[in-house]
């Protein structure tokens, strides 16, 4: 299964629920993880320190995808599980070369980190050229069903995003859980994500739910709690190539030192990192 599978929350800056809420509310929904929105070390490093695992997102410009590709890329040498482009409107009227790029650099830096697309998957987008280049490369789709903003009941919001496509990576949509929805459409929602027999959801966000709407999400995130054996295995696989990558890049540096060579600037970041982190 993808890393992103299970349930997650999103953060993001605009929410206004205080970040050590957040938190919490992670922690009493189980979630499998949150994904924090790029230039926000302060969240980040909150769910990190209460052992929340977390991911990146990061709201893509298709004028700068290497400069997107980094700053992606930098966060995944920070910690992250894995990374998500959220890319939008500015990307439909494009051909696929800036996403070309953008996937080319982020490889080229991170060549083994999932990699996923959140995006509207609406009125035929996934035939788009950006949505095709993702599809190439993507570990798991991120569709934005939002029921409420889109003016659609549940069943009409997913069908909207979801039928009559055929995504060839696990669909884990993006729920509603800003705009006092209320809890009963947030169940709604996770229920129909388990009709469907989806690998999983993300709450957006965790920061906009009400009380009564976290505590919805929560009781019903336990349907997905906990991992199969095989999948459990699987985590304790990644956690030891995580491992495995760190001690690779002090060899790396060991190697230039005995050559007396100086450090390459991504490898010093990365360093500088791990030896300031708490």
């Amino acid at each position: 299964m993808p890393l992103a599978a299970g349930p997650w929350a999103w953060w993001n800056q605009y929410g206004p629920v205080p970040l050590a809420t957040c938190v919490r509310r992670a922690h009493d929904a189980r979630l499998r993880g949150v994904i924090v929105k790029h230039g926000y070390p302060e969240a980040r490093d909150a769910f990190a320190h209460a052992g929340v695992p977390w991911a990146v997102e990061r709201y893509a410009y298709p004028g700068q995808p290497e400069a997107e590709a980094r700053r992606l890329a930098e966060e995944i040498g920070r910690g992250a599980r894995f990374a998500v482009i959220n890319a939008e409107a500015e990307w439909e009227p494009l051909g696929p070369e800036p996403m070309q790029r953008l996937i080319a650099e982020f490889r080229r830096l991170q060549p083994h980190a999932e990699l996923y697309a959140c995006v509207d998957t609406r009125g035929g987008r996934t035939t788009l050229p950006y949505q095709r280049v993702l599809a190439g490369y993507v570990a798991g789709w991120m569709p934005m069903v939002y029921p409420k903003a889109f003016g659609q009941s549940v069943r009409e919001a997913f069908a909207a995003a979801l039928d009559g496509v055929s995504f060839a990576a696990p669909v884990m949509p993006a729920l509603q859980t800003y705009g006092e929805i209320g809890p009963g459409m947030v169940t709604e929602q996770i229920a129909e994500v388990q009709r469907r027999g989806l690998a999983g959801y993300q709450a957006y966000t965790i920061a906009h739910a009400t009380d009564a709407e976290w505590a919805a999400l929560a009781r019903d995130t336990q349907d997905f709690d906990g991992l199969s054996p095989k999948e459990d295995e699987m985590e304790a696989i990644d956690t030891l190539r995580r491992l495995h990558a760190v001690a690779a890049l002090f060899l790396q540096a060991a190697a230039f030192a005995l050559r007396g060579e100086p450090l390459p600037d991504d490898l010093r970041t990365q360093l500088r990192w791990l030896l300031t982190s708490p």
